[in-house]
């Protein structure tokens, strides 16, 4: 179900406004971007007719930079290999980035971009080919490189995606006699100059939302809750991994092929199914568990549990799914899965939504770390870096304090603004304390721009 997802983060913006009383230059300033660049590459692939030749072929390859509160911050953000890649589709994901830095304390704002096909499609010589090819586009429109745009995993990439970027980054400036830092991309194999626990960071940090909306009373779960998965890639198969250290049983899993639900599976069987399954897919699990076989979106989320993950791409919790919806909390692993007209209907069953620019910031301030590790710029939040150390136990203890901070802070913003007369949702207090943090850093620059 495809819709205009740049519309709706905009209305969301526009409505953070107006609750907020932002001044009006400060919402057109949000609602627009810094940089929108988009170009046809051509790469040799293998010819599918005939597999030992190559053909040329064109692929779209898009970058979207949102905006900087500051002249001395850049953009940073994923970028993905993906069929439904889109301008406006990059545009959107952009502005979530941006908010979900500023939550955190991150100094960047929000940028996105991918290149526009299936890479299941491809060998690994044609990925490499594509990713060698991306990377000099991007370094001839300047929109890559650690004090530019700092580039990340997404979907379909991964760290040795990453590595791949680094490398050709770093050929291609050494030819220049301009030496860089391994900053330019983050989410790097750690024997890389990749930071510890970036990997877990997103459904980790699911966990760590989670938890400071129970612990404030924002979330009524009971002492053993279950949760449904969707989606068991990076964020959901590590949120899955985790959830037992929480005291959270996972009973239902469900990707793009299938799914299945048994109340007392073995994770470490599914971890296993997975890794020698040729798609990486949860699919025919069913089989292996002796569980029930699901088979639609609808059949997951009617699940009975007390929590429901959306971990996989955006606008998956519709309408009609969220009157199926059985869970007490909606803990958005994805980017922007639950579309506007859903929200009125979770808010009438009482289900808590705990928004994606604060519950899947993990991945996104463990990158940081990474970038600042690499850089030695710190944050405007004095309180978010880790200890100089590369313990992974120091940086899930930075995580865990930053969601923390921030997440105690948007629940008391919600309930001393709901006190004053306005309901809203923990979605739009998200947005108003992304937008408030930053603020003073966007008016500074505005009257030196206006300054004689």
């Amino acid at each position: 179900m495809a819709t205009d997802f740049l519309k709706n983060i905009r209305m969301r913006i526009e409505k953070a406004g107006e609750i907020g009383e932002f001044p009006d230059w400060y919402i057109t300033e949000l609602l627009g971007f810094k940089r929108r660049w988009s170009t046809d590459m051509l790469v040799d692939v293998a010819d599918p007719e005939r597999p030992s030749r190559k053909k040329t072929q064109s692929f779209k390859v898009v970058r979207v930079q949102h905006r900087t509160p500051d002249n001395r911050w850049i953009t940073g953000g994923g970028q993905r290999y993906h069929e439904d890649v889109t301008l406006s589709q990059m545009e959107s994901h952009a502005m979530e980035m941006s908010l979900k830095f500023w939550i955190m304390g991150v100094p960047h704002g929000g940028s996105k971009g991918g290149v526009t096909f299936d890479p299941t499609k491809y060998s690994q010589e044609d990925l490499i080919a594509i990713t060698v090819k991306m990377v000099e586009e991007a370094i001839e429109a300047d929109i890559i490189g650690p004090y530019v745009d700092r580039w990340a995993p997404d979907v379909n990439t991964n760290e040795i995606t990453m590595k791949w970027i680094q490398d050709h980054y770093a050929y291609e400036m050494r030819k220049q006699k301009r030496p860089q830092p391994a900053a330019a991309v983050t989410g790097k194999p750690v024997q890389f100059g990749g930071m510890p626990g970036r990997k877990e960071a997103t459904g980790l940090g699911l966990h760590y939302a989670l938890q400071v909306f129970r612990r404030e009373g924002a979330a009524e779960l009971s002492d053993e809750p279950t949760a449904v998965i969707q989606g068991f890639g990076s964020v959901g198969s590590h949120f899955a991994k985790f959830a037992k250290e929480f005291g959270i049983k996972i009973v239902a899993v469900m990707d793009q092929y299938g799914g299945f639900y048994h109340p007392d599976f073995s994770l470490d069987e599914l971890l296993a199914y997975v890794a020698r399954n040729p798609k990486k897919s949860v699919a025919g699990f069913h089989e292996v568990c002796k569980g029930d076989l699901l088979s639609t979106p609808e059949e997951l989320f009617s699940v009975k549990a007390d929590i429901a993950v959306p971990a996989a791409l955006e606008e998956a919790i519709t309408p009609k799914i969220a009157k199926l919806l059985r869970a007490k909390v909606l803990l958005e692993g994805a980017n922007g899965p639950t579309l506007p007209e859903a929200e009125p209907i979770l808010d009438e069953k009482g289900v808590t939504v705990i928004a994606d620019i604060f519950a899947n910031a993990g991945g996104a301030t463990v990158s940081y770390f990474e970038w600042e590790k690499d850089t030695h710029i710190e944050s405007f939040d004095l309180m978010l870096v880790p200890p100089r150390s590369r313990e992974i136990e120091l940086v899930f203890a930075a995580l865990q304090g930053a969601f923390s901070r921030n997440g105690k802070a948007i629940i008391n913003l919600q309930r001393s603004i709901s006190s004053g007369g306005k309901n809203i949702s923990w979605r739009l207090a998200s947005y108003i304390y992304a937008m408030k943090r930053v603020l003073p850093f966007f008016e500074m620059k505005r009257r030196k721009s206006s300054a004689p």
